[in-house]
């Protein structure tokens, strides 16, 4: 059935105007999908289609409300719950009906490289999760769940590529480009290699950002700024983490998923500096650590496995 004569359907059942064998048929229907079991998915799957569900039935429960203001509870509570329950079963069979995805994700101190089936490649940094929909001839929207990845994208105008990142929605335009967005991490950037891309999100304006630009949105308060891109904007990919004044909960996210290892402080002055260096990730935990602090005219010890930083 159509989604336009499914809302027409519901529509009249809420308002009482439905006729005897329509209001059966609403009815059958919603039994349906309470025999019906869901498709197990993964976490970062429910929390994706969760959000999707949300945006779908809001609408919805509006006019419900609307109708519950003027006709009555029982019968305004019952449509709610119907379409609610309806409307996310039916969403959830038809999304995952429809859309087949793979995750991807690196561990701490792993990278990955991942070629796509339409020729577009995707490096993912570590501790990243990816997500991907198995046919790209019909979607090419990716979603980054968490973490840092570089797109090299082959260009197709009747399938544009786009890459969800949290708040922010990244559409290529034909280009190469990076994607850091550690869901702990204070700041989300998007930096253009090549090509260009627009990037866009519930509360944000489109900007268009074009070669050598970069993009960093504030998740503090979603303040946005453009500027030119960081010359180290993709170190990693050559083995390299670099800071570039960062603060020390950011500082601390990225040693871990980097090295593996926990960083704390019990020194108010030290988790108030800003820290910049470059480190090779190759490099040992606990040495990457001492070359992090002594750059910065701090000192290291090791108490009960966790990495102590202090002046």
């Amino acid at each position: 059935m159509e989604v336009s004569k499914i809302r027409q359907l519901f529509k009249k059942y809420m308002l009482g105007k439905g006729s005897g064998q329509e209001n059966q048929l609403v009815e059958q229907w919603y039994q349906l999908f309470d025999a019906t079991p869901l498709p197990e998915m993964d976490e970062a799957e429910q929390e994706h289609i969760k959000r999707e569900i949300w945006g779908n039935i809001q609408p919805q429960i509006e006019v419900a409300k609307t109708f519950y203001l003027t006709r009555g509870w029982k019968r305004a509570a019952a449509a709610v719950l119907l379409l609610a329950g309806a409307g996310a079963g039916w969403y959830l069979l038809g999304h995952r009906a429809s859309t087949s995805w793979t995750t991807y994700a690196t561990r701490n101190g792993e990278r990955k490289t991942i070629h796509l089936n339409d020729g577009s490649v995707v490096m993912l940094n570590a501790g990243s999760t990816i997500r991907i929909p198995a046919n790209l001839s019909k979607e090419r929207k990716l979603e980054l769940v968490d973490g840092e990845a570089f797109f090299d994208v082959i260009s197709n105008p009747d399938v544009p590529f786009i890459v969800e990142s949290g708040p922010l929605q990244t559409t290529v335009l034909g280009t190469a480009f990076n994607i850091a967005a550690y869901k702990e991490v204070h700041t989300l950037s998007i930096g253009v290699v090549s090509g260009k891309v627009s990037v866009a999100g519930k509360a944000t304006p489109p900007h268009i950002l074009e070669h050598n630009q970069e993009l960093v949105y504030n998740r503090d308060n979603g303040q946005v700024r453009v500027s030119p891109a960081d010359e180290q904007l993709t170190g990693w990919k050559e083995g390299r983490l670099v800071f570039n004044d960062v603060n020390f909960h950011d500082m601390v996210v990225l040693m871990e998923k980097n090295f593996g290892i926990t960083i704390t402080t019990t020194q108010e002055h030290v988790r108030n500096t800003r820290y910049t260096t470059e480190l090779p990730t190759d490099m040992e935990p606990a040495k990457a650590a001492q070359v992090l602090a002594a750059i910065h005219h701090l000192k290291v010890r090791t108490i009960n496995q966790h990495t102590v930083i202090y002046e």
